[in-house]
């Protein structure tokens, strides 16, 4: 007598797209990075020279950041995170292009898509940034202050580079020339999200302003993560929280209506 034949328990959807944003994941980091070893090198070098060209000039003049902060931690910890929400930002925008032919499977979806590219994107971006700090505190003795804090507030860029690039890939469906447009603007967001300066260095009336910007927000906090008391910072993890929650449902929310005016071709 044959008895009954074990069968593999049905997976539940949350299963079933955790798999799918896995394999997801796997494949954007073979087509970034599989063919090539240039991208990921240039991804480290060009925050390390920005960052060491500036820390010159600074030095240079005689004029450093203050407080003893080592100048070349300070601007690559102020540059690299802003790469990262760029790096997310740009490519995450052109999510749906990208893959129009994975929507002919059935358990793939624009969320999918864009979750497993921009989590690539993050994770480059944070192993750099890891790197920074790991030789900062071992060769340097700049150990962080708050390290839980400084992997939140990477955790809080990446998200609202999320939240943005969803909304910006879903508006690109209904406006296509905005693609061209994104990339020069996210350019324009470095001098107003305190990538190479503190608040404390500006007047009050300039800080104000600059402050309804969230990444002022995220880069304040990282700072201090780092440093701790050598720097005052200003920022608000509620307010940071907000922009999140609104971009990522705006995000969500665009992503659900541009489906229906994606037309698939055979």
């Amino acid at each position: 007598m044959i008895g009954d034949v074990p069968r593999r328990a049905d997976s539940s959807q949350v299963a079933t797209q955790l798999r799918v944003i896995g394999a997801l994941f796997m494949r954007e980091l073979l087509t970034r990075f599989g063919t090539s070893r240039v991208g990921f090198i240039w991804l480290l070098a060009e925050p390390m020279f920005l960052a060491l060209m500036i820390s010159t000039m600074h030095w240079a003049s005689g004029h450093g950041v203050g407080n003893n902060l080592p100048t070349f931690l300070f601007y690559a910890m102020g540059y690299t995170p802003f790469v990262m929400f760029r790096s997310i930002v740009n490519r995450g925008q052109n999510v749906i292009n990208a893959n129009m032919s994975l929507l002919f499977h059935r358990n793939i979806t624009l969320l999918d898509l864009a979750i497993a590219r921009n989590l690539m994107e993050a994770a480059v971006c944070s192993m750099i940034i890891t790197l920074f700090v790991t030789v900062a505190a071992v060769f340097f003795d700049e150990w962080p202050h708050e390290p839980a804090l400084l992997f939140c507030g990477l955790m809080m860029s990446a998200l609202l580079a999320h939240g943005l690039s969803m909304l910006l890939a879903a508006l690109t469906c209904f406006y296509e020339p905005l693609e061209r447009f994104t990339h020069p603007l996210t350019y324009l967001m470095m001098p107003i999200s305190a990538t190479f300066y503190m608040l404390s260095m500006l007047p009050s009336e300039s800080r104000d302003l600059l402050l309804i910007n969230p990444l002022v927000h995220v880069h304040e906090m990282n700072r201090w993560a780092q440093f701790g008391d050598r720097v005052v910072p200003y920022y608000s993890i509620p307010y940071v929280l907000c922009w999140i929650l609104g971009l990522n449902l705006l995000g969500m929310a665009g992503l659900r209506a541009a489906r229906s005016r994606i037309t698939m071709m055979e």
